[in-house]
C-alpha cells in the first residue's frame, strides 16, 4: 500500500513537472515569438515611415522640377535648391558651392547656418575639402564627422549635428558645384533610395544651371544687337554720342532702387539704349541743326518714337520694349506725344526712360545750348515733377544719383 502511494505521490510529481516544462517553454516560446511580432510591427512602420516619406520626397521633387525651369540667376537656383533640400530632408545647416571659372576656387552662393567667419572667407580652395572630394570623384561623399572638413570649422555640433553629405552638381560637359547638407549622425537620410533622391536633386540643378549659362549667353547677345542699334543712332547724331550708353546705366540705377524684376529692368534697359533708334530716319541736318526748328522740322523730330516703336515690334525679342520707346516723349500730364497719354496711361517704363532721357539731354551740350550742370539738371527735373515726370520716379532717381 505504502509503495502504492509513493508511485501515485510520484506520478503526480512527474505529471506536475512535464506540464510545468510544457507550459515554461511555451511561455518561452510565445514570449519570442511576440517579442518578433513586436520587432515586425517596428520594421513594418519604419517602412511605412519610409515609403510615406519617400512618396512625399518624390512629390517634392516633382514641384521641385517644375518650379526650377524658371529660375533665371545662379544666385535664385543656389537659394531655391539648399531651401527644398533642407526642408526634404530636414538638414540642420548647408551650402550651396558653384566653382568660379577664372579663379578656379569655391564660392558660397546660399548657405543655411555657415558661420559668420566662414561667410567672411566664402572663396575657398577647391584643394582639400569634402567637396573638393565629392567634385574630383564625381560622387556623393558621406563624412561622419564635419569637423574634418575646413568649411565647418568652428560649427557647433548643437546647431548643424555632426554628420555632412556632399552632392555633385554635373552639367553634361563638367562639374559646376556642390550641394553640402549636414544631419545628426543618426539620421536615416542616408538610405539608398534618398540617396537617389538627392542625384536627382542635383541632376535638376545641373540642368537649371546650364539653362541659366544658355540664358545668359542669349542675353549677352542680345545686348550686343542692341548696343549695335544704339550705335547707328551715335553715329547719326554726334551730339548724342555714348548718350545710349549713359542712359542704360541710368535705367539700371532707376530699376534697381524701385525694385523692378529682372524682366522688367531687362526691357527698361534694352529701351533706355535705343529709344532714339527711329532717328536714324530723320536727316542729319535736321538732329544737329543749331537754331531753332521750324514746325515741320519739329514734326518730323516727333516722328521718331513711332517709327523706333516700329523697328522693334520687327523684331521679336524687342517687341516687348516697343510700347517704351513708343511712349517716352509722353508727359505725366498728357501734354506730350505721340497719343498725349497722362499718369498711369503711359508705361511705367515709358515713365523711366523719359526722365533718363532729359536728364542726360540736359547735362550734354546740344548744337544750340551748353551743357547745364547736374545740379541744375536736377532741379529742372524737381520743377517739372508731375507735369512732365513721374514724381514717383523722379524721386527715386533724385536719390539714386545723390547716394553715388
Amino acid at each position: 500500500m505504502l509503495i502504492f502511494v509513493l508511485f501515485f505521490v510520484l506520478l503526480i510529481i512527474f505529471i506536475f513537472l512535464f506540464f510545468f516544462l510544457f507550459h515554461f517553454r511555451l511561455f518561452n516560446k510565445i514570449k519570442a515569438q511576440t517579442s518578433q511580432l513586436e520587432q515586425s510591427k517596428r520594421n513594418i512602420e519604419r517602412y511605412i515611415a519610409t515609403i510615406s516619406n519617400l512618396k512625399n520626397a518624390l512629390s517634392n521633387i516633382h514641384k521641385f522640377s517644375l518650379n526650377i525651369t524658371g529660375i533665371l540667376t545662379k544666385e535664385d537656383l543656389a537659394q531655391f535648391v539648399l531651401k527644398t533640400a533642407c526642408a526634404l530632408y530636414k538638414a540642420h545647416c548647408g551650402s550651396v558651392l558653384f566653382i568660379d571659372e577664372e579663379t578656379h576656387r569655391f564660392e558660397i552662393i546660399a548657405n543655411v547656418n555657415i558661420p559668420e567667419e566662414t561667410l567672411n572667407s566664402a572663396n575657398f580652395e577647391i584643394a582639400g575639402t569634402i567637396a573638393s572630394q565629392a567634385a574630383a570623384e564625381k560622387r556623393i561623399i558621406f563624412i561622419e564627422d564635419i569637423s574634418k572638413d575646413p568649411q565647418f570649422k568652428g560649427v557647433k555640433k548643437e546647431l548643424c549635428g555632426n554628420s555632412l553629405i556632399s552632392i555633385p552638381i554635373e552639367t553634361k560637359e563638367k562639374i559646376v558645384g556642390v550641394i553640402n547638407l549636414t544631419f545628426d549622425k543618426d539620421s536615416d537620410v542616408f538610405i539608398d533610395q534618398n540617396l537617389q533622391l538627392f542625384t536627382i536633386l542635383a541632376d535638376h540643378t545641373a540642368a537649371s544651371f546650364e539653362n541659366i549659362e544658355l540664358y545668359n549667353n542669349l542675353q549677352n547677345m542680345y545686348i550686343q544687337m542692341v548696343e549695335s542699334l544704339a550705335k547707328t543712332v551715335d553715329i547719326k547724331d554726334s551730339y548724342t554720342y555714348d548718350h545710349a550708353d549713359r542712359s542704360r546705366n541710368y535705367a539700371r540705377l532707376i530699376c534697381k532702387n524701385l525694385g523692378l524684376p529682372i524682366s522688367i529692368s531687362k526691357h527698361v534697359e534694352y529701351a533706355a539704349l535705343i529709344h532714339d533708334i527711329g532717328k536714324i530716319a530723320i536727316e542729319k541736318s535736321v538732329l544737329e541743326k543749331p537754331g531753332r526748328l521750324t514746325s515741320e522740322e519739329r514734326k518730323l523730330i516727333e516722328q521718331h518714337p513711332a517709327i523706333g516703336a516700329k523697328i522693334a515690334e520687327g523684331i521679336a525679342f524687342l517687341a516687348p520694349v516697343a510700347p517704351i520707346i513708343k511712349h517716352h516723349q509722353e508727359w505725366y500730364n498728357g501734354q506730350g506725344y505721340p497719343d498725349s497719354l497722362k499718369a498711369e496711361e503711359i508705361p511705367l517704363g515709358a515713365r523711366i526712360v523719359a526722365i533718363i532721357d532729359a536728364f542726360d539731354a540736359m547735362t550734354s551740350d546740344r548744337p544750340y545750348r551748353k551743357a547745364m550742370t547736374k545740379e541744375q539738371a536736377q532741379g529742372e527735373l524737381k520743377r517739372l515733377s508731375g507735369i512732365q515726370f513721374d514724381p514717383k520716379i523722379v524721386e527715386v532717381f533724385l536719390k539714386s544719383l545723390e547716394a553715388e
